[in-house]
């Protein structure tokens, strides 16, 4: 009886009603017991909370992993920071500091607290503290880099004048690009600090000794200036009335005089002369050492053709055959380049007056990428080996017997050139003439041949 009633205690089992839709969209219904479908759920759900705690898991070490290596990025960067053989700092968004490496440290002296924030303002000079901040508030509040100079108290008490440049850091998007711009988000500043002092005392040393060298060069100047003067005017009027003297003896006794005697006359007279022409030369060259030089756009062709037509006036008996490229252009003071090219021209007039095929060329070639401007002559030439003392004031490679002359025009063209940035050479041979290149500093452009 008892199992009769245990048998009729037998919980029925509960059917569920499900409907599966299949991939094609058919709904077919079917049974389950719902003991097993509770199952099924909760096996679902461990399952799920298996993969969720994986990825817990999985992000947890990421995290850790990326924390040690910020740990160790930062501790690098302290270590290169420390090892830095300059000053560096950095302030955040706030504009205050909050770094600062072992130079820095090493340099104030002072604890690290009472350089935070704005205290490492405290160590700068009085006469630059306000100079300095606006300097670096202004920069900071346009986002920019700055470079200032200020003094700043070392931990001996002595100021010394410090470089400091600081640009503004970006902290980089997740997404990559540029870190800087409108993609970026601005994390501070970081700067770097050296100390100038020797290079401000050097800078001074030299400002000084340049002051100095102007005013002793202004008084050369002037003495060179009051010397010309006397040249000009006290040394030409003995030369004169020698020359007077001479003349007059030579008109008034000179059919009394024998030969000799107005030989000596003669000579005397060439004598004053020469030295007129040397005053005149000493006259050019100082002149060209201290004009101020005024460029222009010159046609050396054109005052090539002028000054030899003065030379064949002066000497209409003489043959001699010139050739100019036209179209030569230049820049440079008109004035001290036709006085180059008088000397240039004269002497190559001078060294052929022996050749009864003498000729003369002017033109340009190019040289290094700089227009080289050349007067070549078929005259007496010169050995190369003696060439170094060509531009030497009175340096004379010819007996005054052979050619007269007092040794200056090139001495002039050389300082003519120099003072355009130029440089002037010669390429000469005994016997076969010689040419003289010259460059202005300035590179026209070379006409076609």
């Amino acid at each position: 009886m008892a199992a009769a009633r245990g048998v009729g205690r037998v919980r029925k089992a509960v059917v569920v009603r499900v409907r599966h839709r299949r991939r094609s969209g058919t709904v077919t219904p079917s049974e389950r017991d719902a003991t097993h479908v509770e199952a099924e759920r909760l096996e679902r759900y461990r399952r799920e909370l298996e993969a969720r705690e994986r990825e817990l898991t999985r992000a947890s070490d990421l995290l850790a992993a990326e924390r040690k290596r910020l740990v160790e990025s930062e501790a690098r960067f302290r270590t290169m920071a420390d090892c830095a053989p300059v000053m560096l700092w950095m302030s955040g968004t706030d504009g205050l500091w909050h770094f600062f490496n072992q130079g820095w440290m090493d340099f104030s002296g002072r604890p690290l607290e009472e350089e935070l924030g704005t205290g490492w303002a405290e160590g700068v000079h009085a006469e630059d503290i306000q100079r300095c901040m606006t300097t670096y508030l202004e920069a900071f509040a346009e986002r920019r880099p700055f470079r200032m100079e200020y003094r700043l108290r070392r931990k001996d008490g002595e100021y010394r004048w410090i470089l400091d440049q600081g640009k503004p850091r970006w902290n980089r998007p997740r997404g990559g690009g540029d870190a800087e711009g409108a993609d970026g988000e601005f994390a501070g500043y970081i700067g770097s600090c050296i100390d100038i002092t020797e290079q401000k005392t050097l800078q001074a040393e030299l400002d000084t000794r340049v002051r100095e060298r102007t005013a002793e060069l202004l008084a050369a100047n002037q003495e060179l200036e009051a010397f010309s003067y006397s040249v000009s005017h006290d040394l030409r009027a003995p030369l004169r009335s020698v020359d007077g003297f001479c003349t007059a003896l030579l008109e008034d006794y000179g059919p009394r005089l024998d030969a000799e005697g107005r030989h000596f006359l003669e000579r005397a007279r060439a004598g004053t002369q020469r030295m007129a022409t040397l005053i005149d030369d000493l006259l050019d060259l100082s002149r060209v050492t201290r004009a101020s030089i005024r460029r222009d756009a010159i046609e050396l062709d054109v005052l090539a053709d002028g000054i030899v037509t003065d030379l064949r006036g002066l000497n209409p008996d003489r043959a001699v055959t010139v050739e100019i490229t036209p179209g030569l252009r230049a820049h440079g003071d008109r004035h001290l380049i036709s006085l180059l090219l008088v000397n240039l021209l004269g002497n190559a007039w001078k060294f052929t007056s022996k050749r009864p095929d003498a000729r003369i060329s002017v033109g340009v070639e190019s040289r290094d990428g700089d227009a080289a401007f050349f007067v070549r002559d078929n005259g007496a030439g010169f050995d190369m080996s003696r060439a170094e003392r060509l531009f030497a004031p009175f340096t004379r490679l010819h007996e005054p017997s052979d050619f007269e002359g007092t040794g200056i025009g090139l001495a002039t063209v050389q300082r003519i050139v120099r003072r355009h940035g130029g440089r002037v050479w010669v390429d000469a041979a005994v016997g076969q003439g010689a040419t003289v290149f010259f460059t202005l500093g300035r590179t026209p452009e070379v006409p076609p041949a």
